[in-house]
């Protein structure tokens, strides 16, 4: 006797989906098979899809940004967004750190405040220009099960800023293996600084930004034979460039990542009257580069949502004030619906095998298989349109965008957070401990 059991569903293992049964004992996946057994709990998915739980690799949770604005979500508000997308592993960011110690705090801090969240999360570890060394904070990132560490190429009067040798000392450490570097790579002597008019955030940040910051990181990379991972890629033209020049080390060394909006936006939406809704850094680029990123979809790694929403208030009060607007948009809800409407079923492991193998979560999280955490999602295909929000944000730009695929239902840990749509409360969230 199991304790749960999902049938007579269409089963998502090894690329393809499959009609079998999935048998669940506490927290875990105890047996995947097409013959049917006894359990104290069934769920009848006849007529839908069983995908390993999502995992959203890249949020930021009670975010202060720009003016003085904490970003909207706070864990309890983001899971349950989360869990009514699918998601049942999300990522986010300690604060950037100088020093071994701070590191620490920060990571303690967020332990505290993460207490509240309905489904499972990881951490990332962030960095700065160091006062102890590359390897010493390395170390550290590692044994507190953060081993993928943030670097940020801009942004220098936030001081969250990372100078050349900082990346590349990092870059260098990371070849030992036991840590990841992420990077956000935007070329910070590149960006006008000067022009503070958000409807000119595109012009002020041009895709050269993103071309030749990655085009450094990939000969450091090189060089020293390293680990790196860029985040929210968002120009065709920075993976043609990869490609041609870095062939040997794309998908060994040198991994990417991108975010739905910069596949379903353009620039043009800073013409619009309510462009403050999409103000974000990278911006959006060029149909062009959106074009070339479509066609470039099999490159990326991962796909994730740089989760970060701010109210209408708060974004439309900056008066396009680049100074004190609050830059970011949330997503969480809506990722798997707007990459499976691009590319089908095809999009699954980019999703969640992927992220996990790459942050140090695979096979506890990632895939359907017995002994992996039962962290299970049900799907049904079909025409739809984005309807809701469960984020504590106002708005969303991705409202009124049509989808083919809806969550009916989200599993962590063996529980349902979302059952047919609704939520179900007593559900408990953990760190995951990542580890290479």
């Amino acid at each position: 006797m199991y304790d749960r059991r999902i049938i007579n569903g269409l089963v998502y293992q090894d690329g393809e989906f499959k009609p079998t049964n999935v048998y669940i004992n506490g927290e875990k996946i105890a047996l995947i098979s097409p013959e049917e057994f006894d359990a104290e709990q069934s769920t009848d998915a006849a007529g839908l899809l069983i995908a390993p739980g999502i995992i959203d690799a890249h949020v930021h949770i009670s975010l202060n940004g720009a003016g003085g604005n904490l970003s909207c979500d706070d864990y309890r508000s983001g899971s349950i967004a989360a869990a009514y997308g699918g998601v049942t592993t999300f990522i986010d960011f300690l604060g950037e750190a100088a020093g071994v110690s701070e590191m620490r705090n920060f990571f303690n801090e967020k332990m505290e405040i993460a207490q509240d969240t309905l489904i499972d999360y990881a951490l990332h570890a962030s960095a700065k220009d160091l006062i102890d060394s590359a390897e010493d904070m390395a170390d550290q990132a590692a044994a507190q099960g953060t081993p993928s560490i943030k670097l940020y190429t801009t942004y220098r009067p936030s001081g969250i800023y990372s100078s050349p040798k900082t990346v590349e000392d990092f870059i260098a450490r990371s070849a030992r293996g036991d840590v990841r570097i992420i990077i956000h790579a935007e070329d910070d002597a590149l960006i006008n600084h000067e022009n503070k008019d958000a409807r000119n955030l595109a012009q002020n940040r041009p895709p050269e930004c993103e071309i030749e910051e990655v085009r450094k990181i990939a000969e450091w990379t090189r060089k020293h034979q390293g680990n790196s991972y860029i985040v929210h890629v968002n120009c065709g033209e920075t993976i043609e460039m990869l490609k041609e020049e870095f062939s040997d080390i794309l998908h060994k060394n040198l991994y990417l990542e991108s975010a739905p909006q910069y596949f379903v936006f353009d620039e043009s939406v800073y013409g619009l009257e309510d462009y403050y809704r999409y103000t974000i850094t990278p911006p959006f680029r060029s149909v062009e580069q959106r074009e070339l990123l479509r066609k470039n979809w099999r490159e990326i790694s991962v796909f994730a949502t740089d989760h970060c929403p701010f109210t209408l208030d708060a974004k439309r009060n900056a008066e396009g004030n680049l100074a004190v607007m609050p830059m970011g948009m949330g997503g969480m809800e809506y990722l798997f619906p707007l990459m499976h409407s691009l590319y089908g079923n095809k999009v699954i492991d980019q999703l969640t095998v992927n992220p996990a193998k790459m942050f140090g979560l695979y096979p506890q999280k990632g895939v359907l298989a017995p002994g992996s955490d039962a962290d299970i999602v049900l799907y049904r295909e079909g025409p739809g349109v984005i309807d809701e929000l469960h984020s504590a944000a106002d708005d969303s730009p991705y409202l009124g965008l049509e989808v083919d695929a809806k969550i009916v239902s989200t599993m962590s840990r063996g529980r349902w957070v979302v059952e047919n749509g609704e939520l179900r409360e007593g559900s408990a969230g953990k760190f995951v401990f990542g580890r290479f």
